[in-house]
């Protein structure tokens, strides 16, 4: 589904790390590995932005980092 998206500005991308280090806390990883969480949930939202279109950012995000954590 393309709806004319275009690719994640710098701002997006930092207020995406930021929300996604929020999220990340809630599995109580440090260091390396919640890092490690954070780029993975972030490389799939980033190659797929017009999940944005369809769900709410916040939604996407946690939903997201959930399947990566939990190995789905």
């Amino acid at each position: 589904m393309n709806r004319g998206s275009r690719g994640l500005s710098t701002s997006d991308m930092r207020t995406l790390r930021t929300l996604l280090g929020r999220y990340a806390a809630r599995y109580h990883l440090a260091g390396p590995e919640k890092n490690d969480l954070i780029e993975r949930t972030f490389q799939a939202l980033a190659s797929n932005p017009d999940i944005f279109f369809e769900i709410p950012v916040e939604k996407a995000a946690a939903e997201t980092m959930h399947r990566i954590y939990t190995g789905r």
